[in-house]
């Protein structure tokens, strides 16, 4: 049976988090279902809207994922960058699913060619990658729509341990201001991304830590 399939992550900017990489697959049969209910990609639905057609997609099709915390990242990043990462996990993906799959992914690189050359470094040549594909096909979009609820519940998780950081990026002033307090980035320190500039800033201006 051929299968389709999509490549979408969720959490790739924030300095709080893991980096969640989620691949959604399905036969012909359930296809014509998954295009109806995933019109929007993750960021245009609500979160109730987004758990519910999750729900749903359980049952339609197949969902594999991996999670990259903020501390796999940490070690990762001393010798990859990014968008390397992100090619080997999705390679990983596609390699998990058996037989014959029509790939699609959203494009993480800015430029396809470089992104190929990626990929085939990890033996993985048949697929299609484009830059807004959760926007212009529903089976990217029912992987971003699986990453993005995955992800949003290991968050849930963390702020249940070291409290309400806000959404984790860097624009968020919430996450910002949380950061700022020194017990709570001591405390937020398994879950903090070190390479990113957002932290590296906040260490460098002490006087504005707050008590």
């Amino acid at each position: 049976m051929v299968l389709i399939a999509g490549i979408d992550e969720a959490g790739r900017g924030p300095v709080i988090g893991p980096l969640v990489i989620a691949i959604f697959s399905c036969g012909s049969a359930s296809e014509a279902k998954v295009n109806a209910i995933c019109k929007k990609d993750s960021k245009q639905l609500s979160a109730k809207q987004r758990e519910e057609i999750f729900a749903q997609l359980k049952h339609l099709g197949k969902i594999n994922f991996v999670e990259l915390s903020a501390q796999n990242l940490n070690t990762l990043m001393d010798k990859e960058t990014l968008n390397e990462i992100e090619a080997m996990y999705m390679a990983k993906l596609i390699k998990s699913l058996d037989g014959d799959v029509n790939v699609k992914i959203d494009l993480p690189d800015r430029y396809s060619w470089v992104f190929a050359k990626r990929m085939e470094r990890y033996g993985v040549k048949k697929y299609e990658a484009e830059h807004k594909a959760d926007e212009n096909h529903p089976i990217v979009a029912a992987a971003s729509i699986c990453a993005k609820v995955l992800r949003d519940a290991k968050i849930e998780e963390i702020k249940k341990e070291i409290g309400d950081f806000g959404s984790g990026y860097p624009g968020d002033e919430k996450t910002i201001k949380f950061l700022k307090v020194k017990e709570n980035l001591l405390r937020a320190t398994p879950y903090t991304r070190k390479k990113w500039k957002t932290l590296e800033t906040i260490k460098q201006t002490k006087l504005t830590f707050e008590d």
